[in-house]
């Protein structure tokens, strides 16, 4: 078999964690079947990073007793430019390079980076007393509208692949559309859902977002309430509401319109 890189590019909250997870624990198996995962034993699961900055040889040491490589990272849909020096090595070498980015509506999208916020920024909105820099929903998603993007970079992700396409598939189909590039390996797609980086529930962001801003409530018990959060991700979640979810779909339409034209794929298609 010719050598292959395997290149996921996102999107975030697409289940790249889980992904990424799969690979790294089932590493032994894969290794088995010639398909490496390299991976340098940094806290986040993710192996690409850093392939802007990618050199002959550690191309060539990604292939070691290996005729497939996957090679994952949310962040890359984003950054179509760092995938210029892979794209110069595979065609310098004659490997082969299939790109996969996973979507969902975009509705989820902004969904899951509510709670990505509410994550990542906590302590600083505590601090300020203020949560999403006083953003109420709406005003939030019209904020990512304006850097989210996606059709726009898969155009661009396209331009470093020609002839060839992305393969862009749900981030439900993780599974059948990897699969056929893992050499048949015995792959466990079992991971445990604390360690996929769940979203927060859009009504317990509401709730602390409210809390934070009410400064009767002490601090700690802020915190407690986020903390809370945390073991009620798997519930129904009355925040996502059918009000949200068309005010997003309006707000992206035009890049759903363009995906649909330009890949006949269409991310606000109910799951199969």
């Amino acid at each position: 078999m010719s050598r292959r890189v395997v290149l996921h590019i996102g999107a975030p909250k697409c289940g790249s964690t889980y992904l990424q997870r799969v690979m790294l624990r089932n590493s032994a198996s894969l290794s088995a079947a010639g398909v490496n995962y390299p991976h340098n034993g940094d806290k986040h699961p993710g192996n690409a990073a850093e392939i802007g900055k990618l050199d002959s040889s550690v191309f060539e040491a990604m292939f070691e007793n290996a005729d497939t490589v996957i090679l994952s990272h949310e962040d890359l849909l984003s950054r179509p430019e760092s995938g210029e020096a892979l794209t110069r090595f595979v065609v310098g070498t004659g490997t082969d390079l299939i790109v996969l980015a996973f979507l969902r509506p975009f509705s989820d999208v902004v969904f899951g980076d509510y709670s990505q916020f509410m994550k990542q920024y906590f302590e600083t909105y505590l601090a300020k007393r203020e949560a999403y820099d006083g953003q109420d929903f709406a005003n939030f998603a019209q904020a990512r509208r304006k850097v989210i993007n996606t059709a726009g970079f898969l155009v661009e992700w396209a331009k470093q692949v020609a002839p060839k396409r992305p393969i862009i598939a749900r981030h439900t189909a993780i599974r059948p559309s990897l699969e056929p590039f893992l050499n048949a390996a015995e792959i466990d797609w079992r991971v445990p859902r604390d360690v996929t980086n769940p979203s927060l529930r859009m009504e317990d962001c509401d709730r602390i977002a409210h809390a934070i801003a009410d400064r009767s409530i002490a601090p700690d018990n802020v915190r407690e309430m986020f903390r809370e959060a945390f073991k009620k991700t798997g519930l129904p979640d009355d925040g996502k509401t059918v009000e949200r979810r068309a005010l997003v779909t309006e707000l992206f339409d035009r890049q759903a319109q363009q995906l649909k034209a330009t890949f006949g794929f269409d991310v606000e298609a109910p799951a199969q």
